[in-house]
Parts: structure tokens; C-alpha cells; sequence
């Protein structure tokens, strides 16, 4: 009875083990990119790309009125890497409550899927916080960094350079988890707005 008892809990054990979610600890090289120090290290990383690049984003601004803007740059660096032969994928938040945000978004996801970069928009009720950069299976950059104007060149912002497969391992499976509840963005059902210029002259010449 007691061995009984005994099998019972250790094979109960094992399926919570084998469920459980837990963090595991590998060792690793941590380099500190803290405010301006960011996009340097980013660019360089994504320029230097050779196999893929994975990425989650909450913000991820394109500026058509700023083209030499930082996170311009590294979209552009995205589309780039892509064009020779790596593998971009870019995963970006669209939420129910931010229409800005998700608007904003779906523009730069525009820009990046005529680059050939593959975008995915997010699980609509639920917010995609990340700030998450996976390199070549071995790099993995995350913190507090939006791609954005402020963020990239006015906020303080935190964000580290992790250089461990294992480490780069588990985050794979997780942005694979996240974009398999996410949407595969299609330039074709998301037209873009067009500019202020033009909606001014629809406004008082067109439709006159």
C-alpha cells in the first residue's frame, strides 16, 4: 500500500514537473545598453545578422517626415537583412483600447512587409508589451526600449545584450507562442491613411 502511495506521488509529481513552467538559469555574457547606447548596439547587431532575426515590439515608429530618425534606421536595417537572405520576422502589438498605438503600428508594419520583412499583429485582447530582440539563435537584446523618438534618443531606458544560445532558446519558444495567437499582417486589407496633405484637399477641394 505504501509503494502504491509512493508511485502515486512521484508519477504525479512528474506530470506537474512536465507542466510547470519554470525559469531555468544558464550562464551568460549581460552587456548593460542603457539610453543612447541602445541603437548603436541594435543597428550593429541587425546589420551583422546572418541567420535570423526575431523581434516583439509594443512601439515601432516610422517617421515619414523624419527619414534619418533612429527607429527609421532600424526598420531600415530590418528590411536590409531580410533582402539578403536572412530571416526577419517582427511581431507588433494592436490592442482594442490604444487605436493611436495600433494605427501607428500597422503603418511601420506596412513599410516592413513591402521590405519583405513577415509581420504578425498581435492577439487583439491582449497587450504585447515587449521590447524583445532574438539574433542568429545566440543574441538576445530586451529592456525597456521602444522603437520610437523619445525612447531611442530622449527617455532614459534600460535594456541589456544577452549572449547565450540557451537563453536565445527560450525565447524563441516564447515569441513562437506569441505568434501563434497573433495575425499574419496583410498590406492588402490594410491600406494606408492617406497623408494630411491629402486629406486637407479632399476636405476643401475634392469634394467640392
Amino acid at each position: 500500500m505504501l509503494k502504491r502511495r509512493r508511485i502515486l506521488l512521484f508519477t504525479f509529481l512528474l506530470l506537474f514537473l512536465l507542466k510547470a513552467d519554470f525559469c531555468f538559469s544558464f550562464s551568460a555574457d549581460v552587456k548593460p545598453i542603457c539610453n543612447r547606447k541602445y541603437f548603436s548596439q541594435v543597428r550593429s547587431l541587425i546589420s551583422e545578422a546572418e541567420q535570423s532575426v526575431y523581434i516583439i515590439l509594443y512601439i515601432a515608429r516610422y517617421y515619414q517626415e523624419y527619414p534619418d530618425s533612429s527607429s527609421n534606421r532600424l526598420i531600415r536595417e530590418l528590411i536590409s537583412a531580410a533582402k539578403r537572405g536572412v530571416d526577419v520576422q517582427v511581431i507588433l502589438d494592436q490592442s482594442d483600447w490604444n487605436e493611436k498605438n495600433t494605427a501607428e503600428n500597422k503603418a511601420t508594419a506596412r513599410i516592413l512587409s513591402e521590405g519583405g520583412v513577415r509581420v504578425w499583429l498581435d492577439d487583439f485582447k491582449k497587450t504585447s508589451h515587449n521590447k524583445l530582440i532574438i539574433i542568429d539563435g545566440r543574441y538576445v537584446v530586451i529592456g525597456s526600449t521602444n522603437w520610437s523618438y523619445y525612447a531611442l534618443d530622449k527617455n532614459n531606458e534600460s535594456s541589456v545584450l544577452i549572449d547565450s544560445p540557451e537563453v536565445a532558446d527560450v525565447f524563441k519558444k516564447y515569441f513562437a507562442k506569441v505568434q501563434a495567437k497573433s495575425e499574419k499582417f496583410d498590406a492588402s486589407e490594410n491600406p494606408p491613411k492617406p497623408s494630411l496633405g491629402r486629406r486637407i484637399r479632399r476636405l476643401f477641394i475634392e469634394e467640392r
